[in-house]
């Protein structure tokens, strides 16, 4: 019995193919695979940024929420404080001229404060604004000369008493 050429050749094992022959064969699968890798490492980068993102607003909301609590307790410390009754009369005597009977009140004022009111009580100088050097030569600037003149008559008029 004779084996034929074509016989032969089938019985016969064929060299096995190196790796990179093989890689060649399946390039399309390679290709697709090399696609496939690209678009999800692609997505898993912008998942990655984004969740940094959003991390760093959470700390900075974090920050400002911390930042408001602290405001917020402050605030209820001196709602507090303000609702309380020696508060209160306080700011009373103090702002409304609060007295308690039998208590008489006494008032000390600085003598800064006295020199201040009498020169305003000045009938030709309501304003305070006529500046005196030493002796009776009356100082005033010549732009609020021009003010007086055209918005302020009566003290234009009482500057004039003073030349």
């Amino acid at each position: 019995m004779t084996f034929g050429a074509k016989s032969a050749t089938i019985l016969m094992p064929s060299p096995r193919e190196t790796f990179l022959a093989r890689l060649i064969r399946w390039r399309l699968l390679l290709v697709v695979n090399i696609l496939v890798i690209a678009f999800v490492g692609v997505a898993l980068s912008r998942e990655i940024v984004r969740s940094r993102a959003i991390g760093a607003e959470i700390a900075v909301l974090q920050t400002q929420a911390d930042s408001l609590t602290a405001t917020n307790i402050d605030l209820s410390e001196l709602k507090t404080a303000l609702q309380t009754e020696s508060y209160i009369e306080r700011e009373a005597r103090l702002k409304l001229g609060l007295k308690k009977p039998g208590e008489t009140v006494v008032v000390i004022q600085d003598e800064t404060n006295q020199q201040t009111e009498a020169a305003i009580s000045d009938p030709n100088d309501p304003l305070g604004y006529v500046l005196e050097d030493e002796g009776t030569d009356v100082v005033v600037a010549n732009p609020q000369k021009w003010w007086y003149y055209f918005f302020d008559k009566q003290a234009f008029n009482a500057l004039a008493e003073y030349d």
